[in-house]
């Protein structure tokens, strides 16, 4: 199975979906779905950030996506580590 990984590196404020440092979203690119065994909560805005980036690097390449929540008020900033297997 090809896939791809997002996993969380950071998280500034408080973040809606309740993510935390480690907690990953597992990609199978073959099937073009999300592995939902294997992954935890999954945020819209957050998905929008790691997809643009999934598409720009290739097996093997690993990127940083920020979802676009500037961590202000009540919402919190996430980093994703995003890497092409």
């Amino acid at each position: 199975m090809r896939r791809a990984t997002a996993t969380v590196v950071r998280v500034t404020g408080a973040c809606n979906a309740g993510y935390q440092a480690g907690d990953q979203i597992i990609f199978d690119l073959e099937m073009a779905c999300i592995d939902k065994e294997q992954s935890g909560n999954l945020c819209l805005w957050a998905l929008s950030a790691i997809l643009a980036n999934l598409s720009r690097i290739r097996p093997g390449e690993q990127a940083l996506a920020s979802c676009p929540d500037p961590a202000t008020g009540l919402g919190g900033n996430v980093i994703f580590s995003v890497v092409r297997e």
